[in-house]
Formats: structure tokens, sequence, C-alpha cells
């Protein structure tokens, strides 16, 4: 009965109660309960905005944000990191994957930090540093030849960060190899460092988009070869990878009817209801059509189901407002300007919002063609910049583990301002080198860099 009473509380309230005792930190931190919270918790969620620096928030007349503001990760809730003396580097965090169980992996840039967030705590561990990427002979600090993905694992009851990294030197520069390792979170002492995986990836991982976790697997868009070559990308077949968190094995999934590998260029990889959802724009028979895919089940019986179709050629003028093309027309890469956050009321509805500034939330419903405003932030009298961007998560009271020792980095000042005089002095190609030291000079060395750079 108790933890019956106990599951239904905030996952903040969970959290403390955990520091009453030992006896209430086991059995609130266990495997047992920790799954008892997810099922009555999983699939009810909530909108996670990305900040620069967030504030607090007045509407125009004075009083404060209404309780649906979402909640917010900036650059300010994370620990200080190792200062330079420079005015120009803005931290960013950055959303590298969707929430799986309530998790996320968010990236500190420029520094190249990665964290695991439990946003329903406010819990934060840094990852440990994964092995080298790039070429060797000409490893570049602004290029991440690596892409993180976050999935669960049913059968040690256990998170998993899935890194796949590229490495080695072809005859035109570009990275040869393709590799996969996996990091356990709270594994214990045993499960301190990366463990490489024998399966390997079956092409090259875009390091810049975001992974996503469904049914059991991890998914990326994928080329059959490197297709960033000195800033340009080059034509290559695109297809879907996915990685068994349980299995640690690759495979690839077949696209939906009527999906070529040029099609899958203005696809981005979602979760909806729980299962895999790819959503397209501008196919080649109609430019100014959305397509919501959802994967069916992952198996022998893969198949997908057409969820809805907005044409917005014929929508009402207030949907053509809000997806209608722009001045922008997404991203150079073809990315949707439109992505979706999650489908609601019971399948009745789709929240969206934009790719690029997105300053509104809008709720789509596919039956009747009717868009409602969700959450417009242009209503909100603040200093903060419009979000960096949205998700959703859901409320989790999973554990991270402790943080080893190793990958704290220093912040000492007397430290800290020898080490800048010191970078003053090294050619570029040596720091280059020396980033391969450790996390700590990896770090200090890539913020020297961009600084130096941007004067």
């Amino acid at each position: 009965m108790a933890d019956e009473i106990l599951a239904r509380l905030p996952a903040k309230s969970v959290v403390a109660c955990r520091s009453l005792s030992r006896a209430w930190a086991a059995a609130l931190s266990s495997d047992d309960f920790i799954d008892l919270y997810h099922s009555l918790h999983g699939g009810r969620l909530k909108i996670l905005r990305l900040h620069e620096e967030a504030k607090s928030y007045t509407d125009r007349h004075g009083a404060a944000p209404p309780d649906v503001m979402p909640l917010a990760i900036s650059a300010g809730s994370f620990p200080r990191m190792v200062k330079m003396f420079w005015e120009d580097c803005q931290t960013i965090p950055v959303l590298l994957t969707t929430q799986c169980r309530g998790l996320v992996i968010v990236e500190l840039s420029p520094m190249g930090l990665l964290y695991v967030c439990n946003p329903s705590t406010g819990q934060k561990r840094e990852l440990p540093q994964g092995r080298t990427t790039g070429c060797g002979r000409n490893r570049e600090w602004m290029h991440e030849y690596a892409s993180l993905g976050l999935g669960y694992d049913v059968r040690c009851r256990r998170h998993k960060v899935v890194r796949i990294y590229h490495s080695g030197c072809d005859g035109e520069g570009r990275p040869a190899s393709a590799w996969c390792e996996v990091y356990v979170l709270n594994g214990g002492s045993t499960d301190q460092s990366w463990r490489p995986v024998c399966a390997k990836p079956p092409g090259w991982v875009h390091p810049y988009k975001i992974t996503v976790f469904a049914q059991g697997h991890v998914y990326w868009l994928a080329h059959r070869k490197h297709h960033l070559y000195e800033g340009y990308t080059r034509s290559s077949e695109m297809f879907i990878a996915c990685f068994s968190v349980s299995e640690e094995t690759f495979a690839t999934v077949p696209p939906p009817p009527g999906v070529d590998s040029e099609t899958l260029r203005k696809q981005c990889l979602t979760v909806l209801a729980g299962r895999l959802s790819l959503f397209s724009w501008g196919c080649p028979d109609h430019g100014q059509r959305y397509d919501v895919w959802l994967l069916r089940e992952y198996g022998t019986n893969t198949g997908w189901a057409l969820h809805c179709r907005i044409d917005v050629a014929t929508a009402s003028p207030e949907v053509y407002r809000f997806l209608g093309p722009r001045y922008d027309g997404g991203h150079a890469d073809g990315y949707p300007p439109i992505v979706p956050l999650a489908i609601v009321d019971d399948g009745c509805r789709i929240l969206l919002t934009r790719n690029e500034l997105p300053n509104k939330i809008r709720a789509y419903a596919p039956l009747t063609g009717d868009i409602e405003n969700i959450l417009d932030f242009r209503s909100l009298q603040t200093l903060d910049p419009t979000p960096l961007e949205f998700t959703v998560y859901e409320e989790s009271i999973s554990t991270l583990g402790k943080q080893t020792c190793k990958d704290i980095i220093l912040t000492s000042s007397p430290s800290t301002q020898a080490l800048s005089l010191l970078l003053h002095l090294i050619p570029e190609h040596t720091l280059l080198r020396l980033m391969c030291v450790c996390r700590s000079w990896c770090t200090t060395i890539a913020l020297y860099l961009h600084g130096r750079s941007s004067r």
C-alpha cells in the first residue's frame, strides 16, 4: 500500500523521500519500484524547452507565468565549467536524443561536454569521454565524428548510452571505419567506462541529428557512405539504421511504402505514441504535404501505418500560416520546418512546433483539420530569447549513478590561468594532439581554439 501511494508522488518528492533513511533510499531506488513508477507515469508526456539562459517569466500585465509553462534546461543549470577569458563564447545546450523513460542526453556547445539529464528531478551526470574519433593525423576539434543514442534494456533494467563513432582515414581524408561502444548508466563498479560492441554499424550516421528510442531499439537516419567532406554534402544512399539495446546488434528498417532514399532526406525520426515515427514533408508528387508514419512493430512483421496526412495547400488559412512554407524553407539539408512533439487525446491531435525559432506549440486535429494554440511565447514579456528547441519527457525517478572522480573537470582559477598562458605558446597542430590526453585538456583546448577563431 505504501509503495502504491509513494509511486503517485511527483518525481522530486520521491527523490526527497530517499534521503529520509537508508531503508527508504534502498526501497525507493529499487528496480521494482522504478518500474512501478514508470507504469503509472509513463506515457504522460510533458513539454521541455532548451534555453541559452532561462530567467523568470511574466506576462504583459506583470502576472506570474501560467502552470502550463514548460520546464527549462539552460546552460546555467549545469555545473560551472572551465572559464576562459573571452566574452563571446556562449554556452548552448543541444538536445542529442529523444527522451527514454524520462532521461535525455544534452551536449553543452562548444565545449562538447555530454550530460545525461533527468528533467523531472533536475539530476545531471556527465558522460565519460569515448574513444577518439576522426582521422588521427588530421583531427578537427570542431567536427564530431560520433553520434549518441539512449535506450533502455528491459533485461538488465538499465539505461544504455550507445555511441557510434568513426575513426581511421581513407584516401580522401575522411573517416574510414565505423565502430560502436556502450555505456551502462548506474551499472555498478564494473561498468564505469565505455564497452566496445562486436557488431559494426551498417553505415555513416549523421552526428548532428537527434536519435530516437522506441520499441526496444535506437534508430538513426544513416548513409551508406560518409557524406560530409570539407563542409559539403555528398549524395549517397540513405536508410534507417537501428540498434537492439538488449541484443546489442545492428539492423536496418525498411522505409514506408513510396519512400525511397531521396525522399528520406526530407524526413525526420521521432517517437509518437510510443512507436517510431517517420515525419516527412515535400514529397516528390506534392511539395506541401506532411505525412506521419508509425512503425507497427519491429521484427519479422515490420510494417508502417499512415497515421495522418496534412495537405497544407488545401488546409484552412490558420493551418497554412503555421505549417506553410516560409522564407527559410527548412534547413539546408532538407530537414522539415515543422516537427511533431507528441500524439495526445487518444490519437486525436498532434502537438507541432517550428524547427527553427520555435515560439509556438500548436495542436492539430487530423480528422477535423482544426488547429489550436497550446503555448505562445510571444505573449510573454521576458528578457529570454526564443527557446532553442522543444521536446517532451515523462516523470521519472531513474537514478544516473555516481559521477566518477576522473570525469570531474578541474576548474580552479590558478591552474586554468596557467594553462591558458601556455596555450598561447603552443602551435595549433600540437594543440590538436594534446586534446587526446584527457577530457579536461580536450575541453580547455577546444574552448581556447573556439575563442581564438572567433576573434
